[in-house]
């Protein structure tokens, strides 16, 4: 609701600038000196935040499977099923962007004049406290390699060592995620700022045409439930798609009230072994790895945001260019960080990488929150599906599926 009136506030205020007081100077400088300062270092802190998030949850999560029978099988198929859903995910949200393309709706004289728009440079000063979007990515990518280096060599490790790797990873892990829970506070004057910008430099009637984009997001949200993960419950893992929906209710629904995928861990854990009878060390695993590195409802949501973009910009992605972007979104569906607000740097990035404006997100960062609340869903529904396939598939020693237990009811 706080985000919802920080949208209200942007858009009401930059309607009146718009109407009553258009390009007078003192506004530019409001632009200039302070709106703007705001949204780059916001975008900038998050980019921050990720990379501690993200190596701590890699070194962490191997940490604690070290040592586990028949884990690194478990481990590989998980991953693989976590690749396929996000493949068919970036080609779901790819094939809804560019057959109901709800970009088009804006009139293609404004992307260009935003484009060829000279914007005044931001302070010095301020510019240096927020991270350049480009170098960041850089940095997310090294770090993200780095993690893999450093978990692939644990085994080399003292039991002692790993040990203490693993506690402060543990630690490194809860600040993130406080400073994190820190810096949304400061959003809703975030979301503000980027609303007020659109709004002054383009009209109220941008808002409006935002619709288009929130139902295709929403549309290909759900065929990736009704039909990615109900041929993964289904036809791998035998039970009812009507099954599998009512016994993982609970878990959607926090899912969708909190928009964390990691805030929702500790319910779908309770749904994946009380209510769908799931072993619990198959349940655990997936589950773990699924709330950092399954996120299928993120990767719809980068693939049509990106071509949302470009649409908007009147910028059309080659084959090659919608094939780079298919490629990031498929593997950041893999990466990214499941907490509220997590996908922004990444989308921000994908941006960059297509040679699109990646500020071209303030389009859609007012009307985040609301489908974060949708893709993180996904996100959690499909971990469940995932879990619900391997434990049919590979039952551990001393262990077996109960899911028929579940349809007899």
């Amino acid at each position: 609701m706080v985000l919802l009136a920080g949208f209200v506030l942007g858009a009401g205020t930059g309607t009146l600038v718009k109407v009553f007081t258009p390009n007078h100077e003192l506004v530019l400088r409001v632009l200039t000196w302070i709106v703007r300062p705001v949204e780059q270092l916001f975008l900038g802190t998050l980019f921050v935040l990720i990379i501690p998030l993200l190596f701590s949850a890699i070194i962490g999560g191997v940490s604690r499977m070290r040592g586990e029978a028949g884990m690194p099988g478990l481990l590989m198929t998980t991953l693989a099923y976590m690749l396929a859903v996000s493949a068919s995910a970036a080609l779901i949200g790819l094939a809804m962007a560019n057959l109901f393309r709800p970009g088009d709706g804006i009139p293609p004289e404004i992307g260009h004049g935003l484009l060829s728009m000279h914007v005044p440079h931001f302070p010095h000063t301020l510019r240096n406290l927020a991270p350049d979007l480009h170098s960041a990515n850089g940095a997310l990518t090294l770090m993200v390699i780095a993690s893999c280096a450093v978990a692939a060599a644990l085994p080399l490790l003292r039991k002692r060592n790993r040990q203490w790797l693993h506690t402060q990873c543990e630690k490194l892990f809860v600040l993130g995620m406080e400073t994190l829970a820190l810096v949304t506070r400061f959003a809703p004057l975030a979301v503000t700022c980027f609303v007020f910008d659109m709004t002054v430099m383009l009209g109220w009637h941008l808002l409006v045409y935002l619709s288009a984009y929130i139902i295709v997001v929403i549309t290909a949200l759900a065929l990736q439930i009704g039909i990615t993960f109900f041929v993964v419950v289904w036809m791998r893992g035998d039970l009812a798609p009507g099954v599998f929906l009512r016994s993982v209710q609970e878990a959607a629904l926090i899912a969708f009230s909190t928009s964390s995928s990691n805030a929702t861990l500790p319910t779908a854990l309770k749904v994946a072994e009380n209510d769908l009878q799931l072993p619990a060390r198959i349940a655990r695993l997936v589950l773990g790895i699924g709330a950092v590195s399954n996120q299928s409802g993120t990767t719809i949501y980068i693939a049509v945001t990106v071509l949302f973009v470009g649409q908007f910009f009147g910028t059309d992605l080659t084959l090659g260019g919608q094939g780079m972007v298919f490629m990031i979104a498929t593997l950041a569906g893999m990466g990214t960080i499941g907490v509220p607000a997590g996908a922004l740097p990444v989308v921000a990035t994908v941006l960059a990488l297509t040679g699109l404006p990646p500020e071209g997100i303030g389009l859609v960062i007012g009307v985040d929150r609301l489908l974060d609340m949708f893709r993180t869903l996904v996100n959690v529904v499909g971990d469940l599906a995932i879990a619900v396939a391997i434990s049919r598939e590979l039952p551990l020693a001393g262990t077996e599926p109960r899911l028929a237990a579940i349809e007899a009811t």
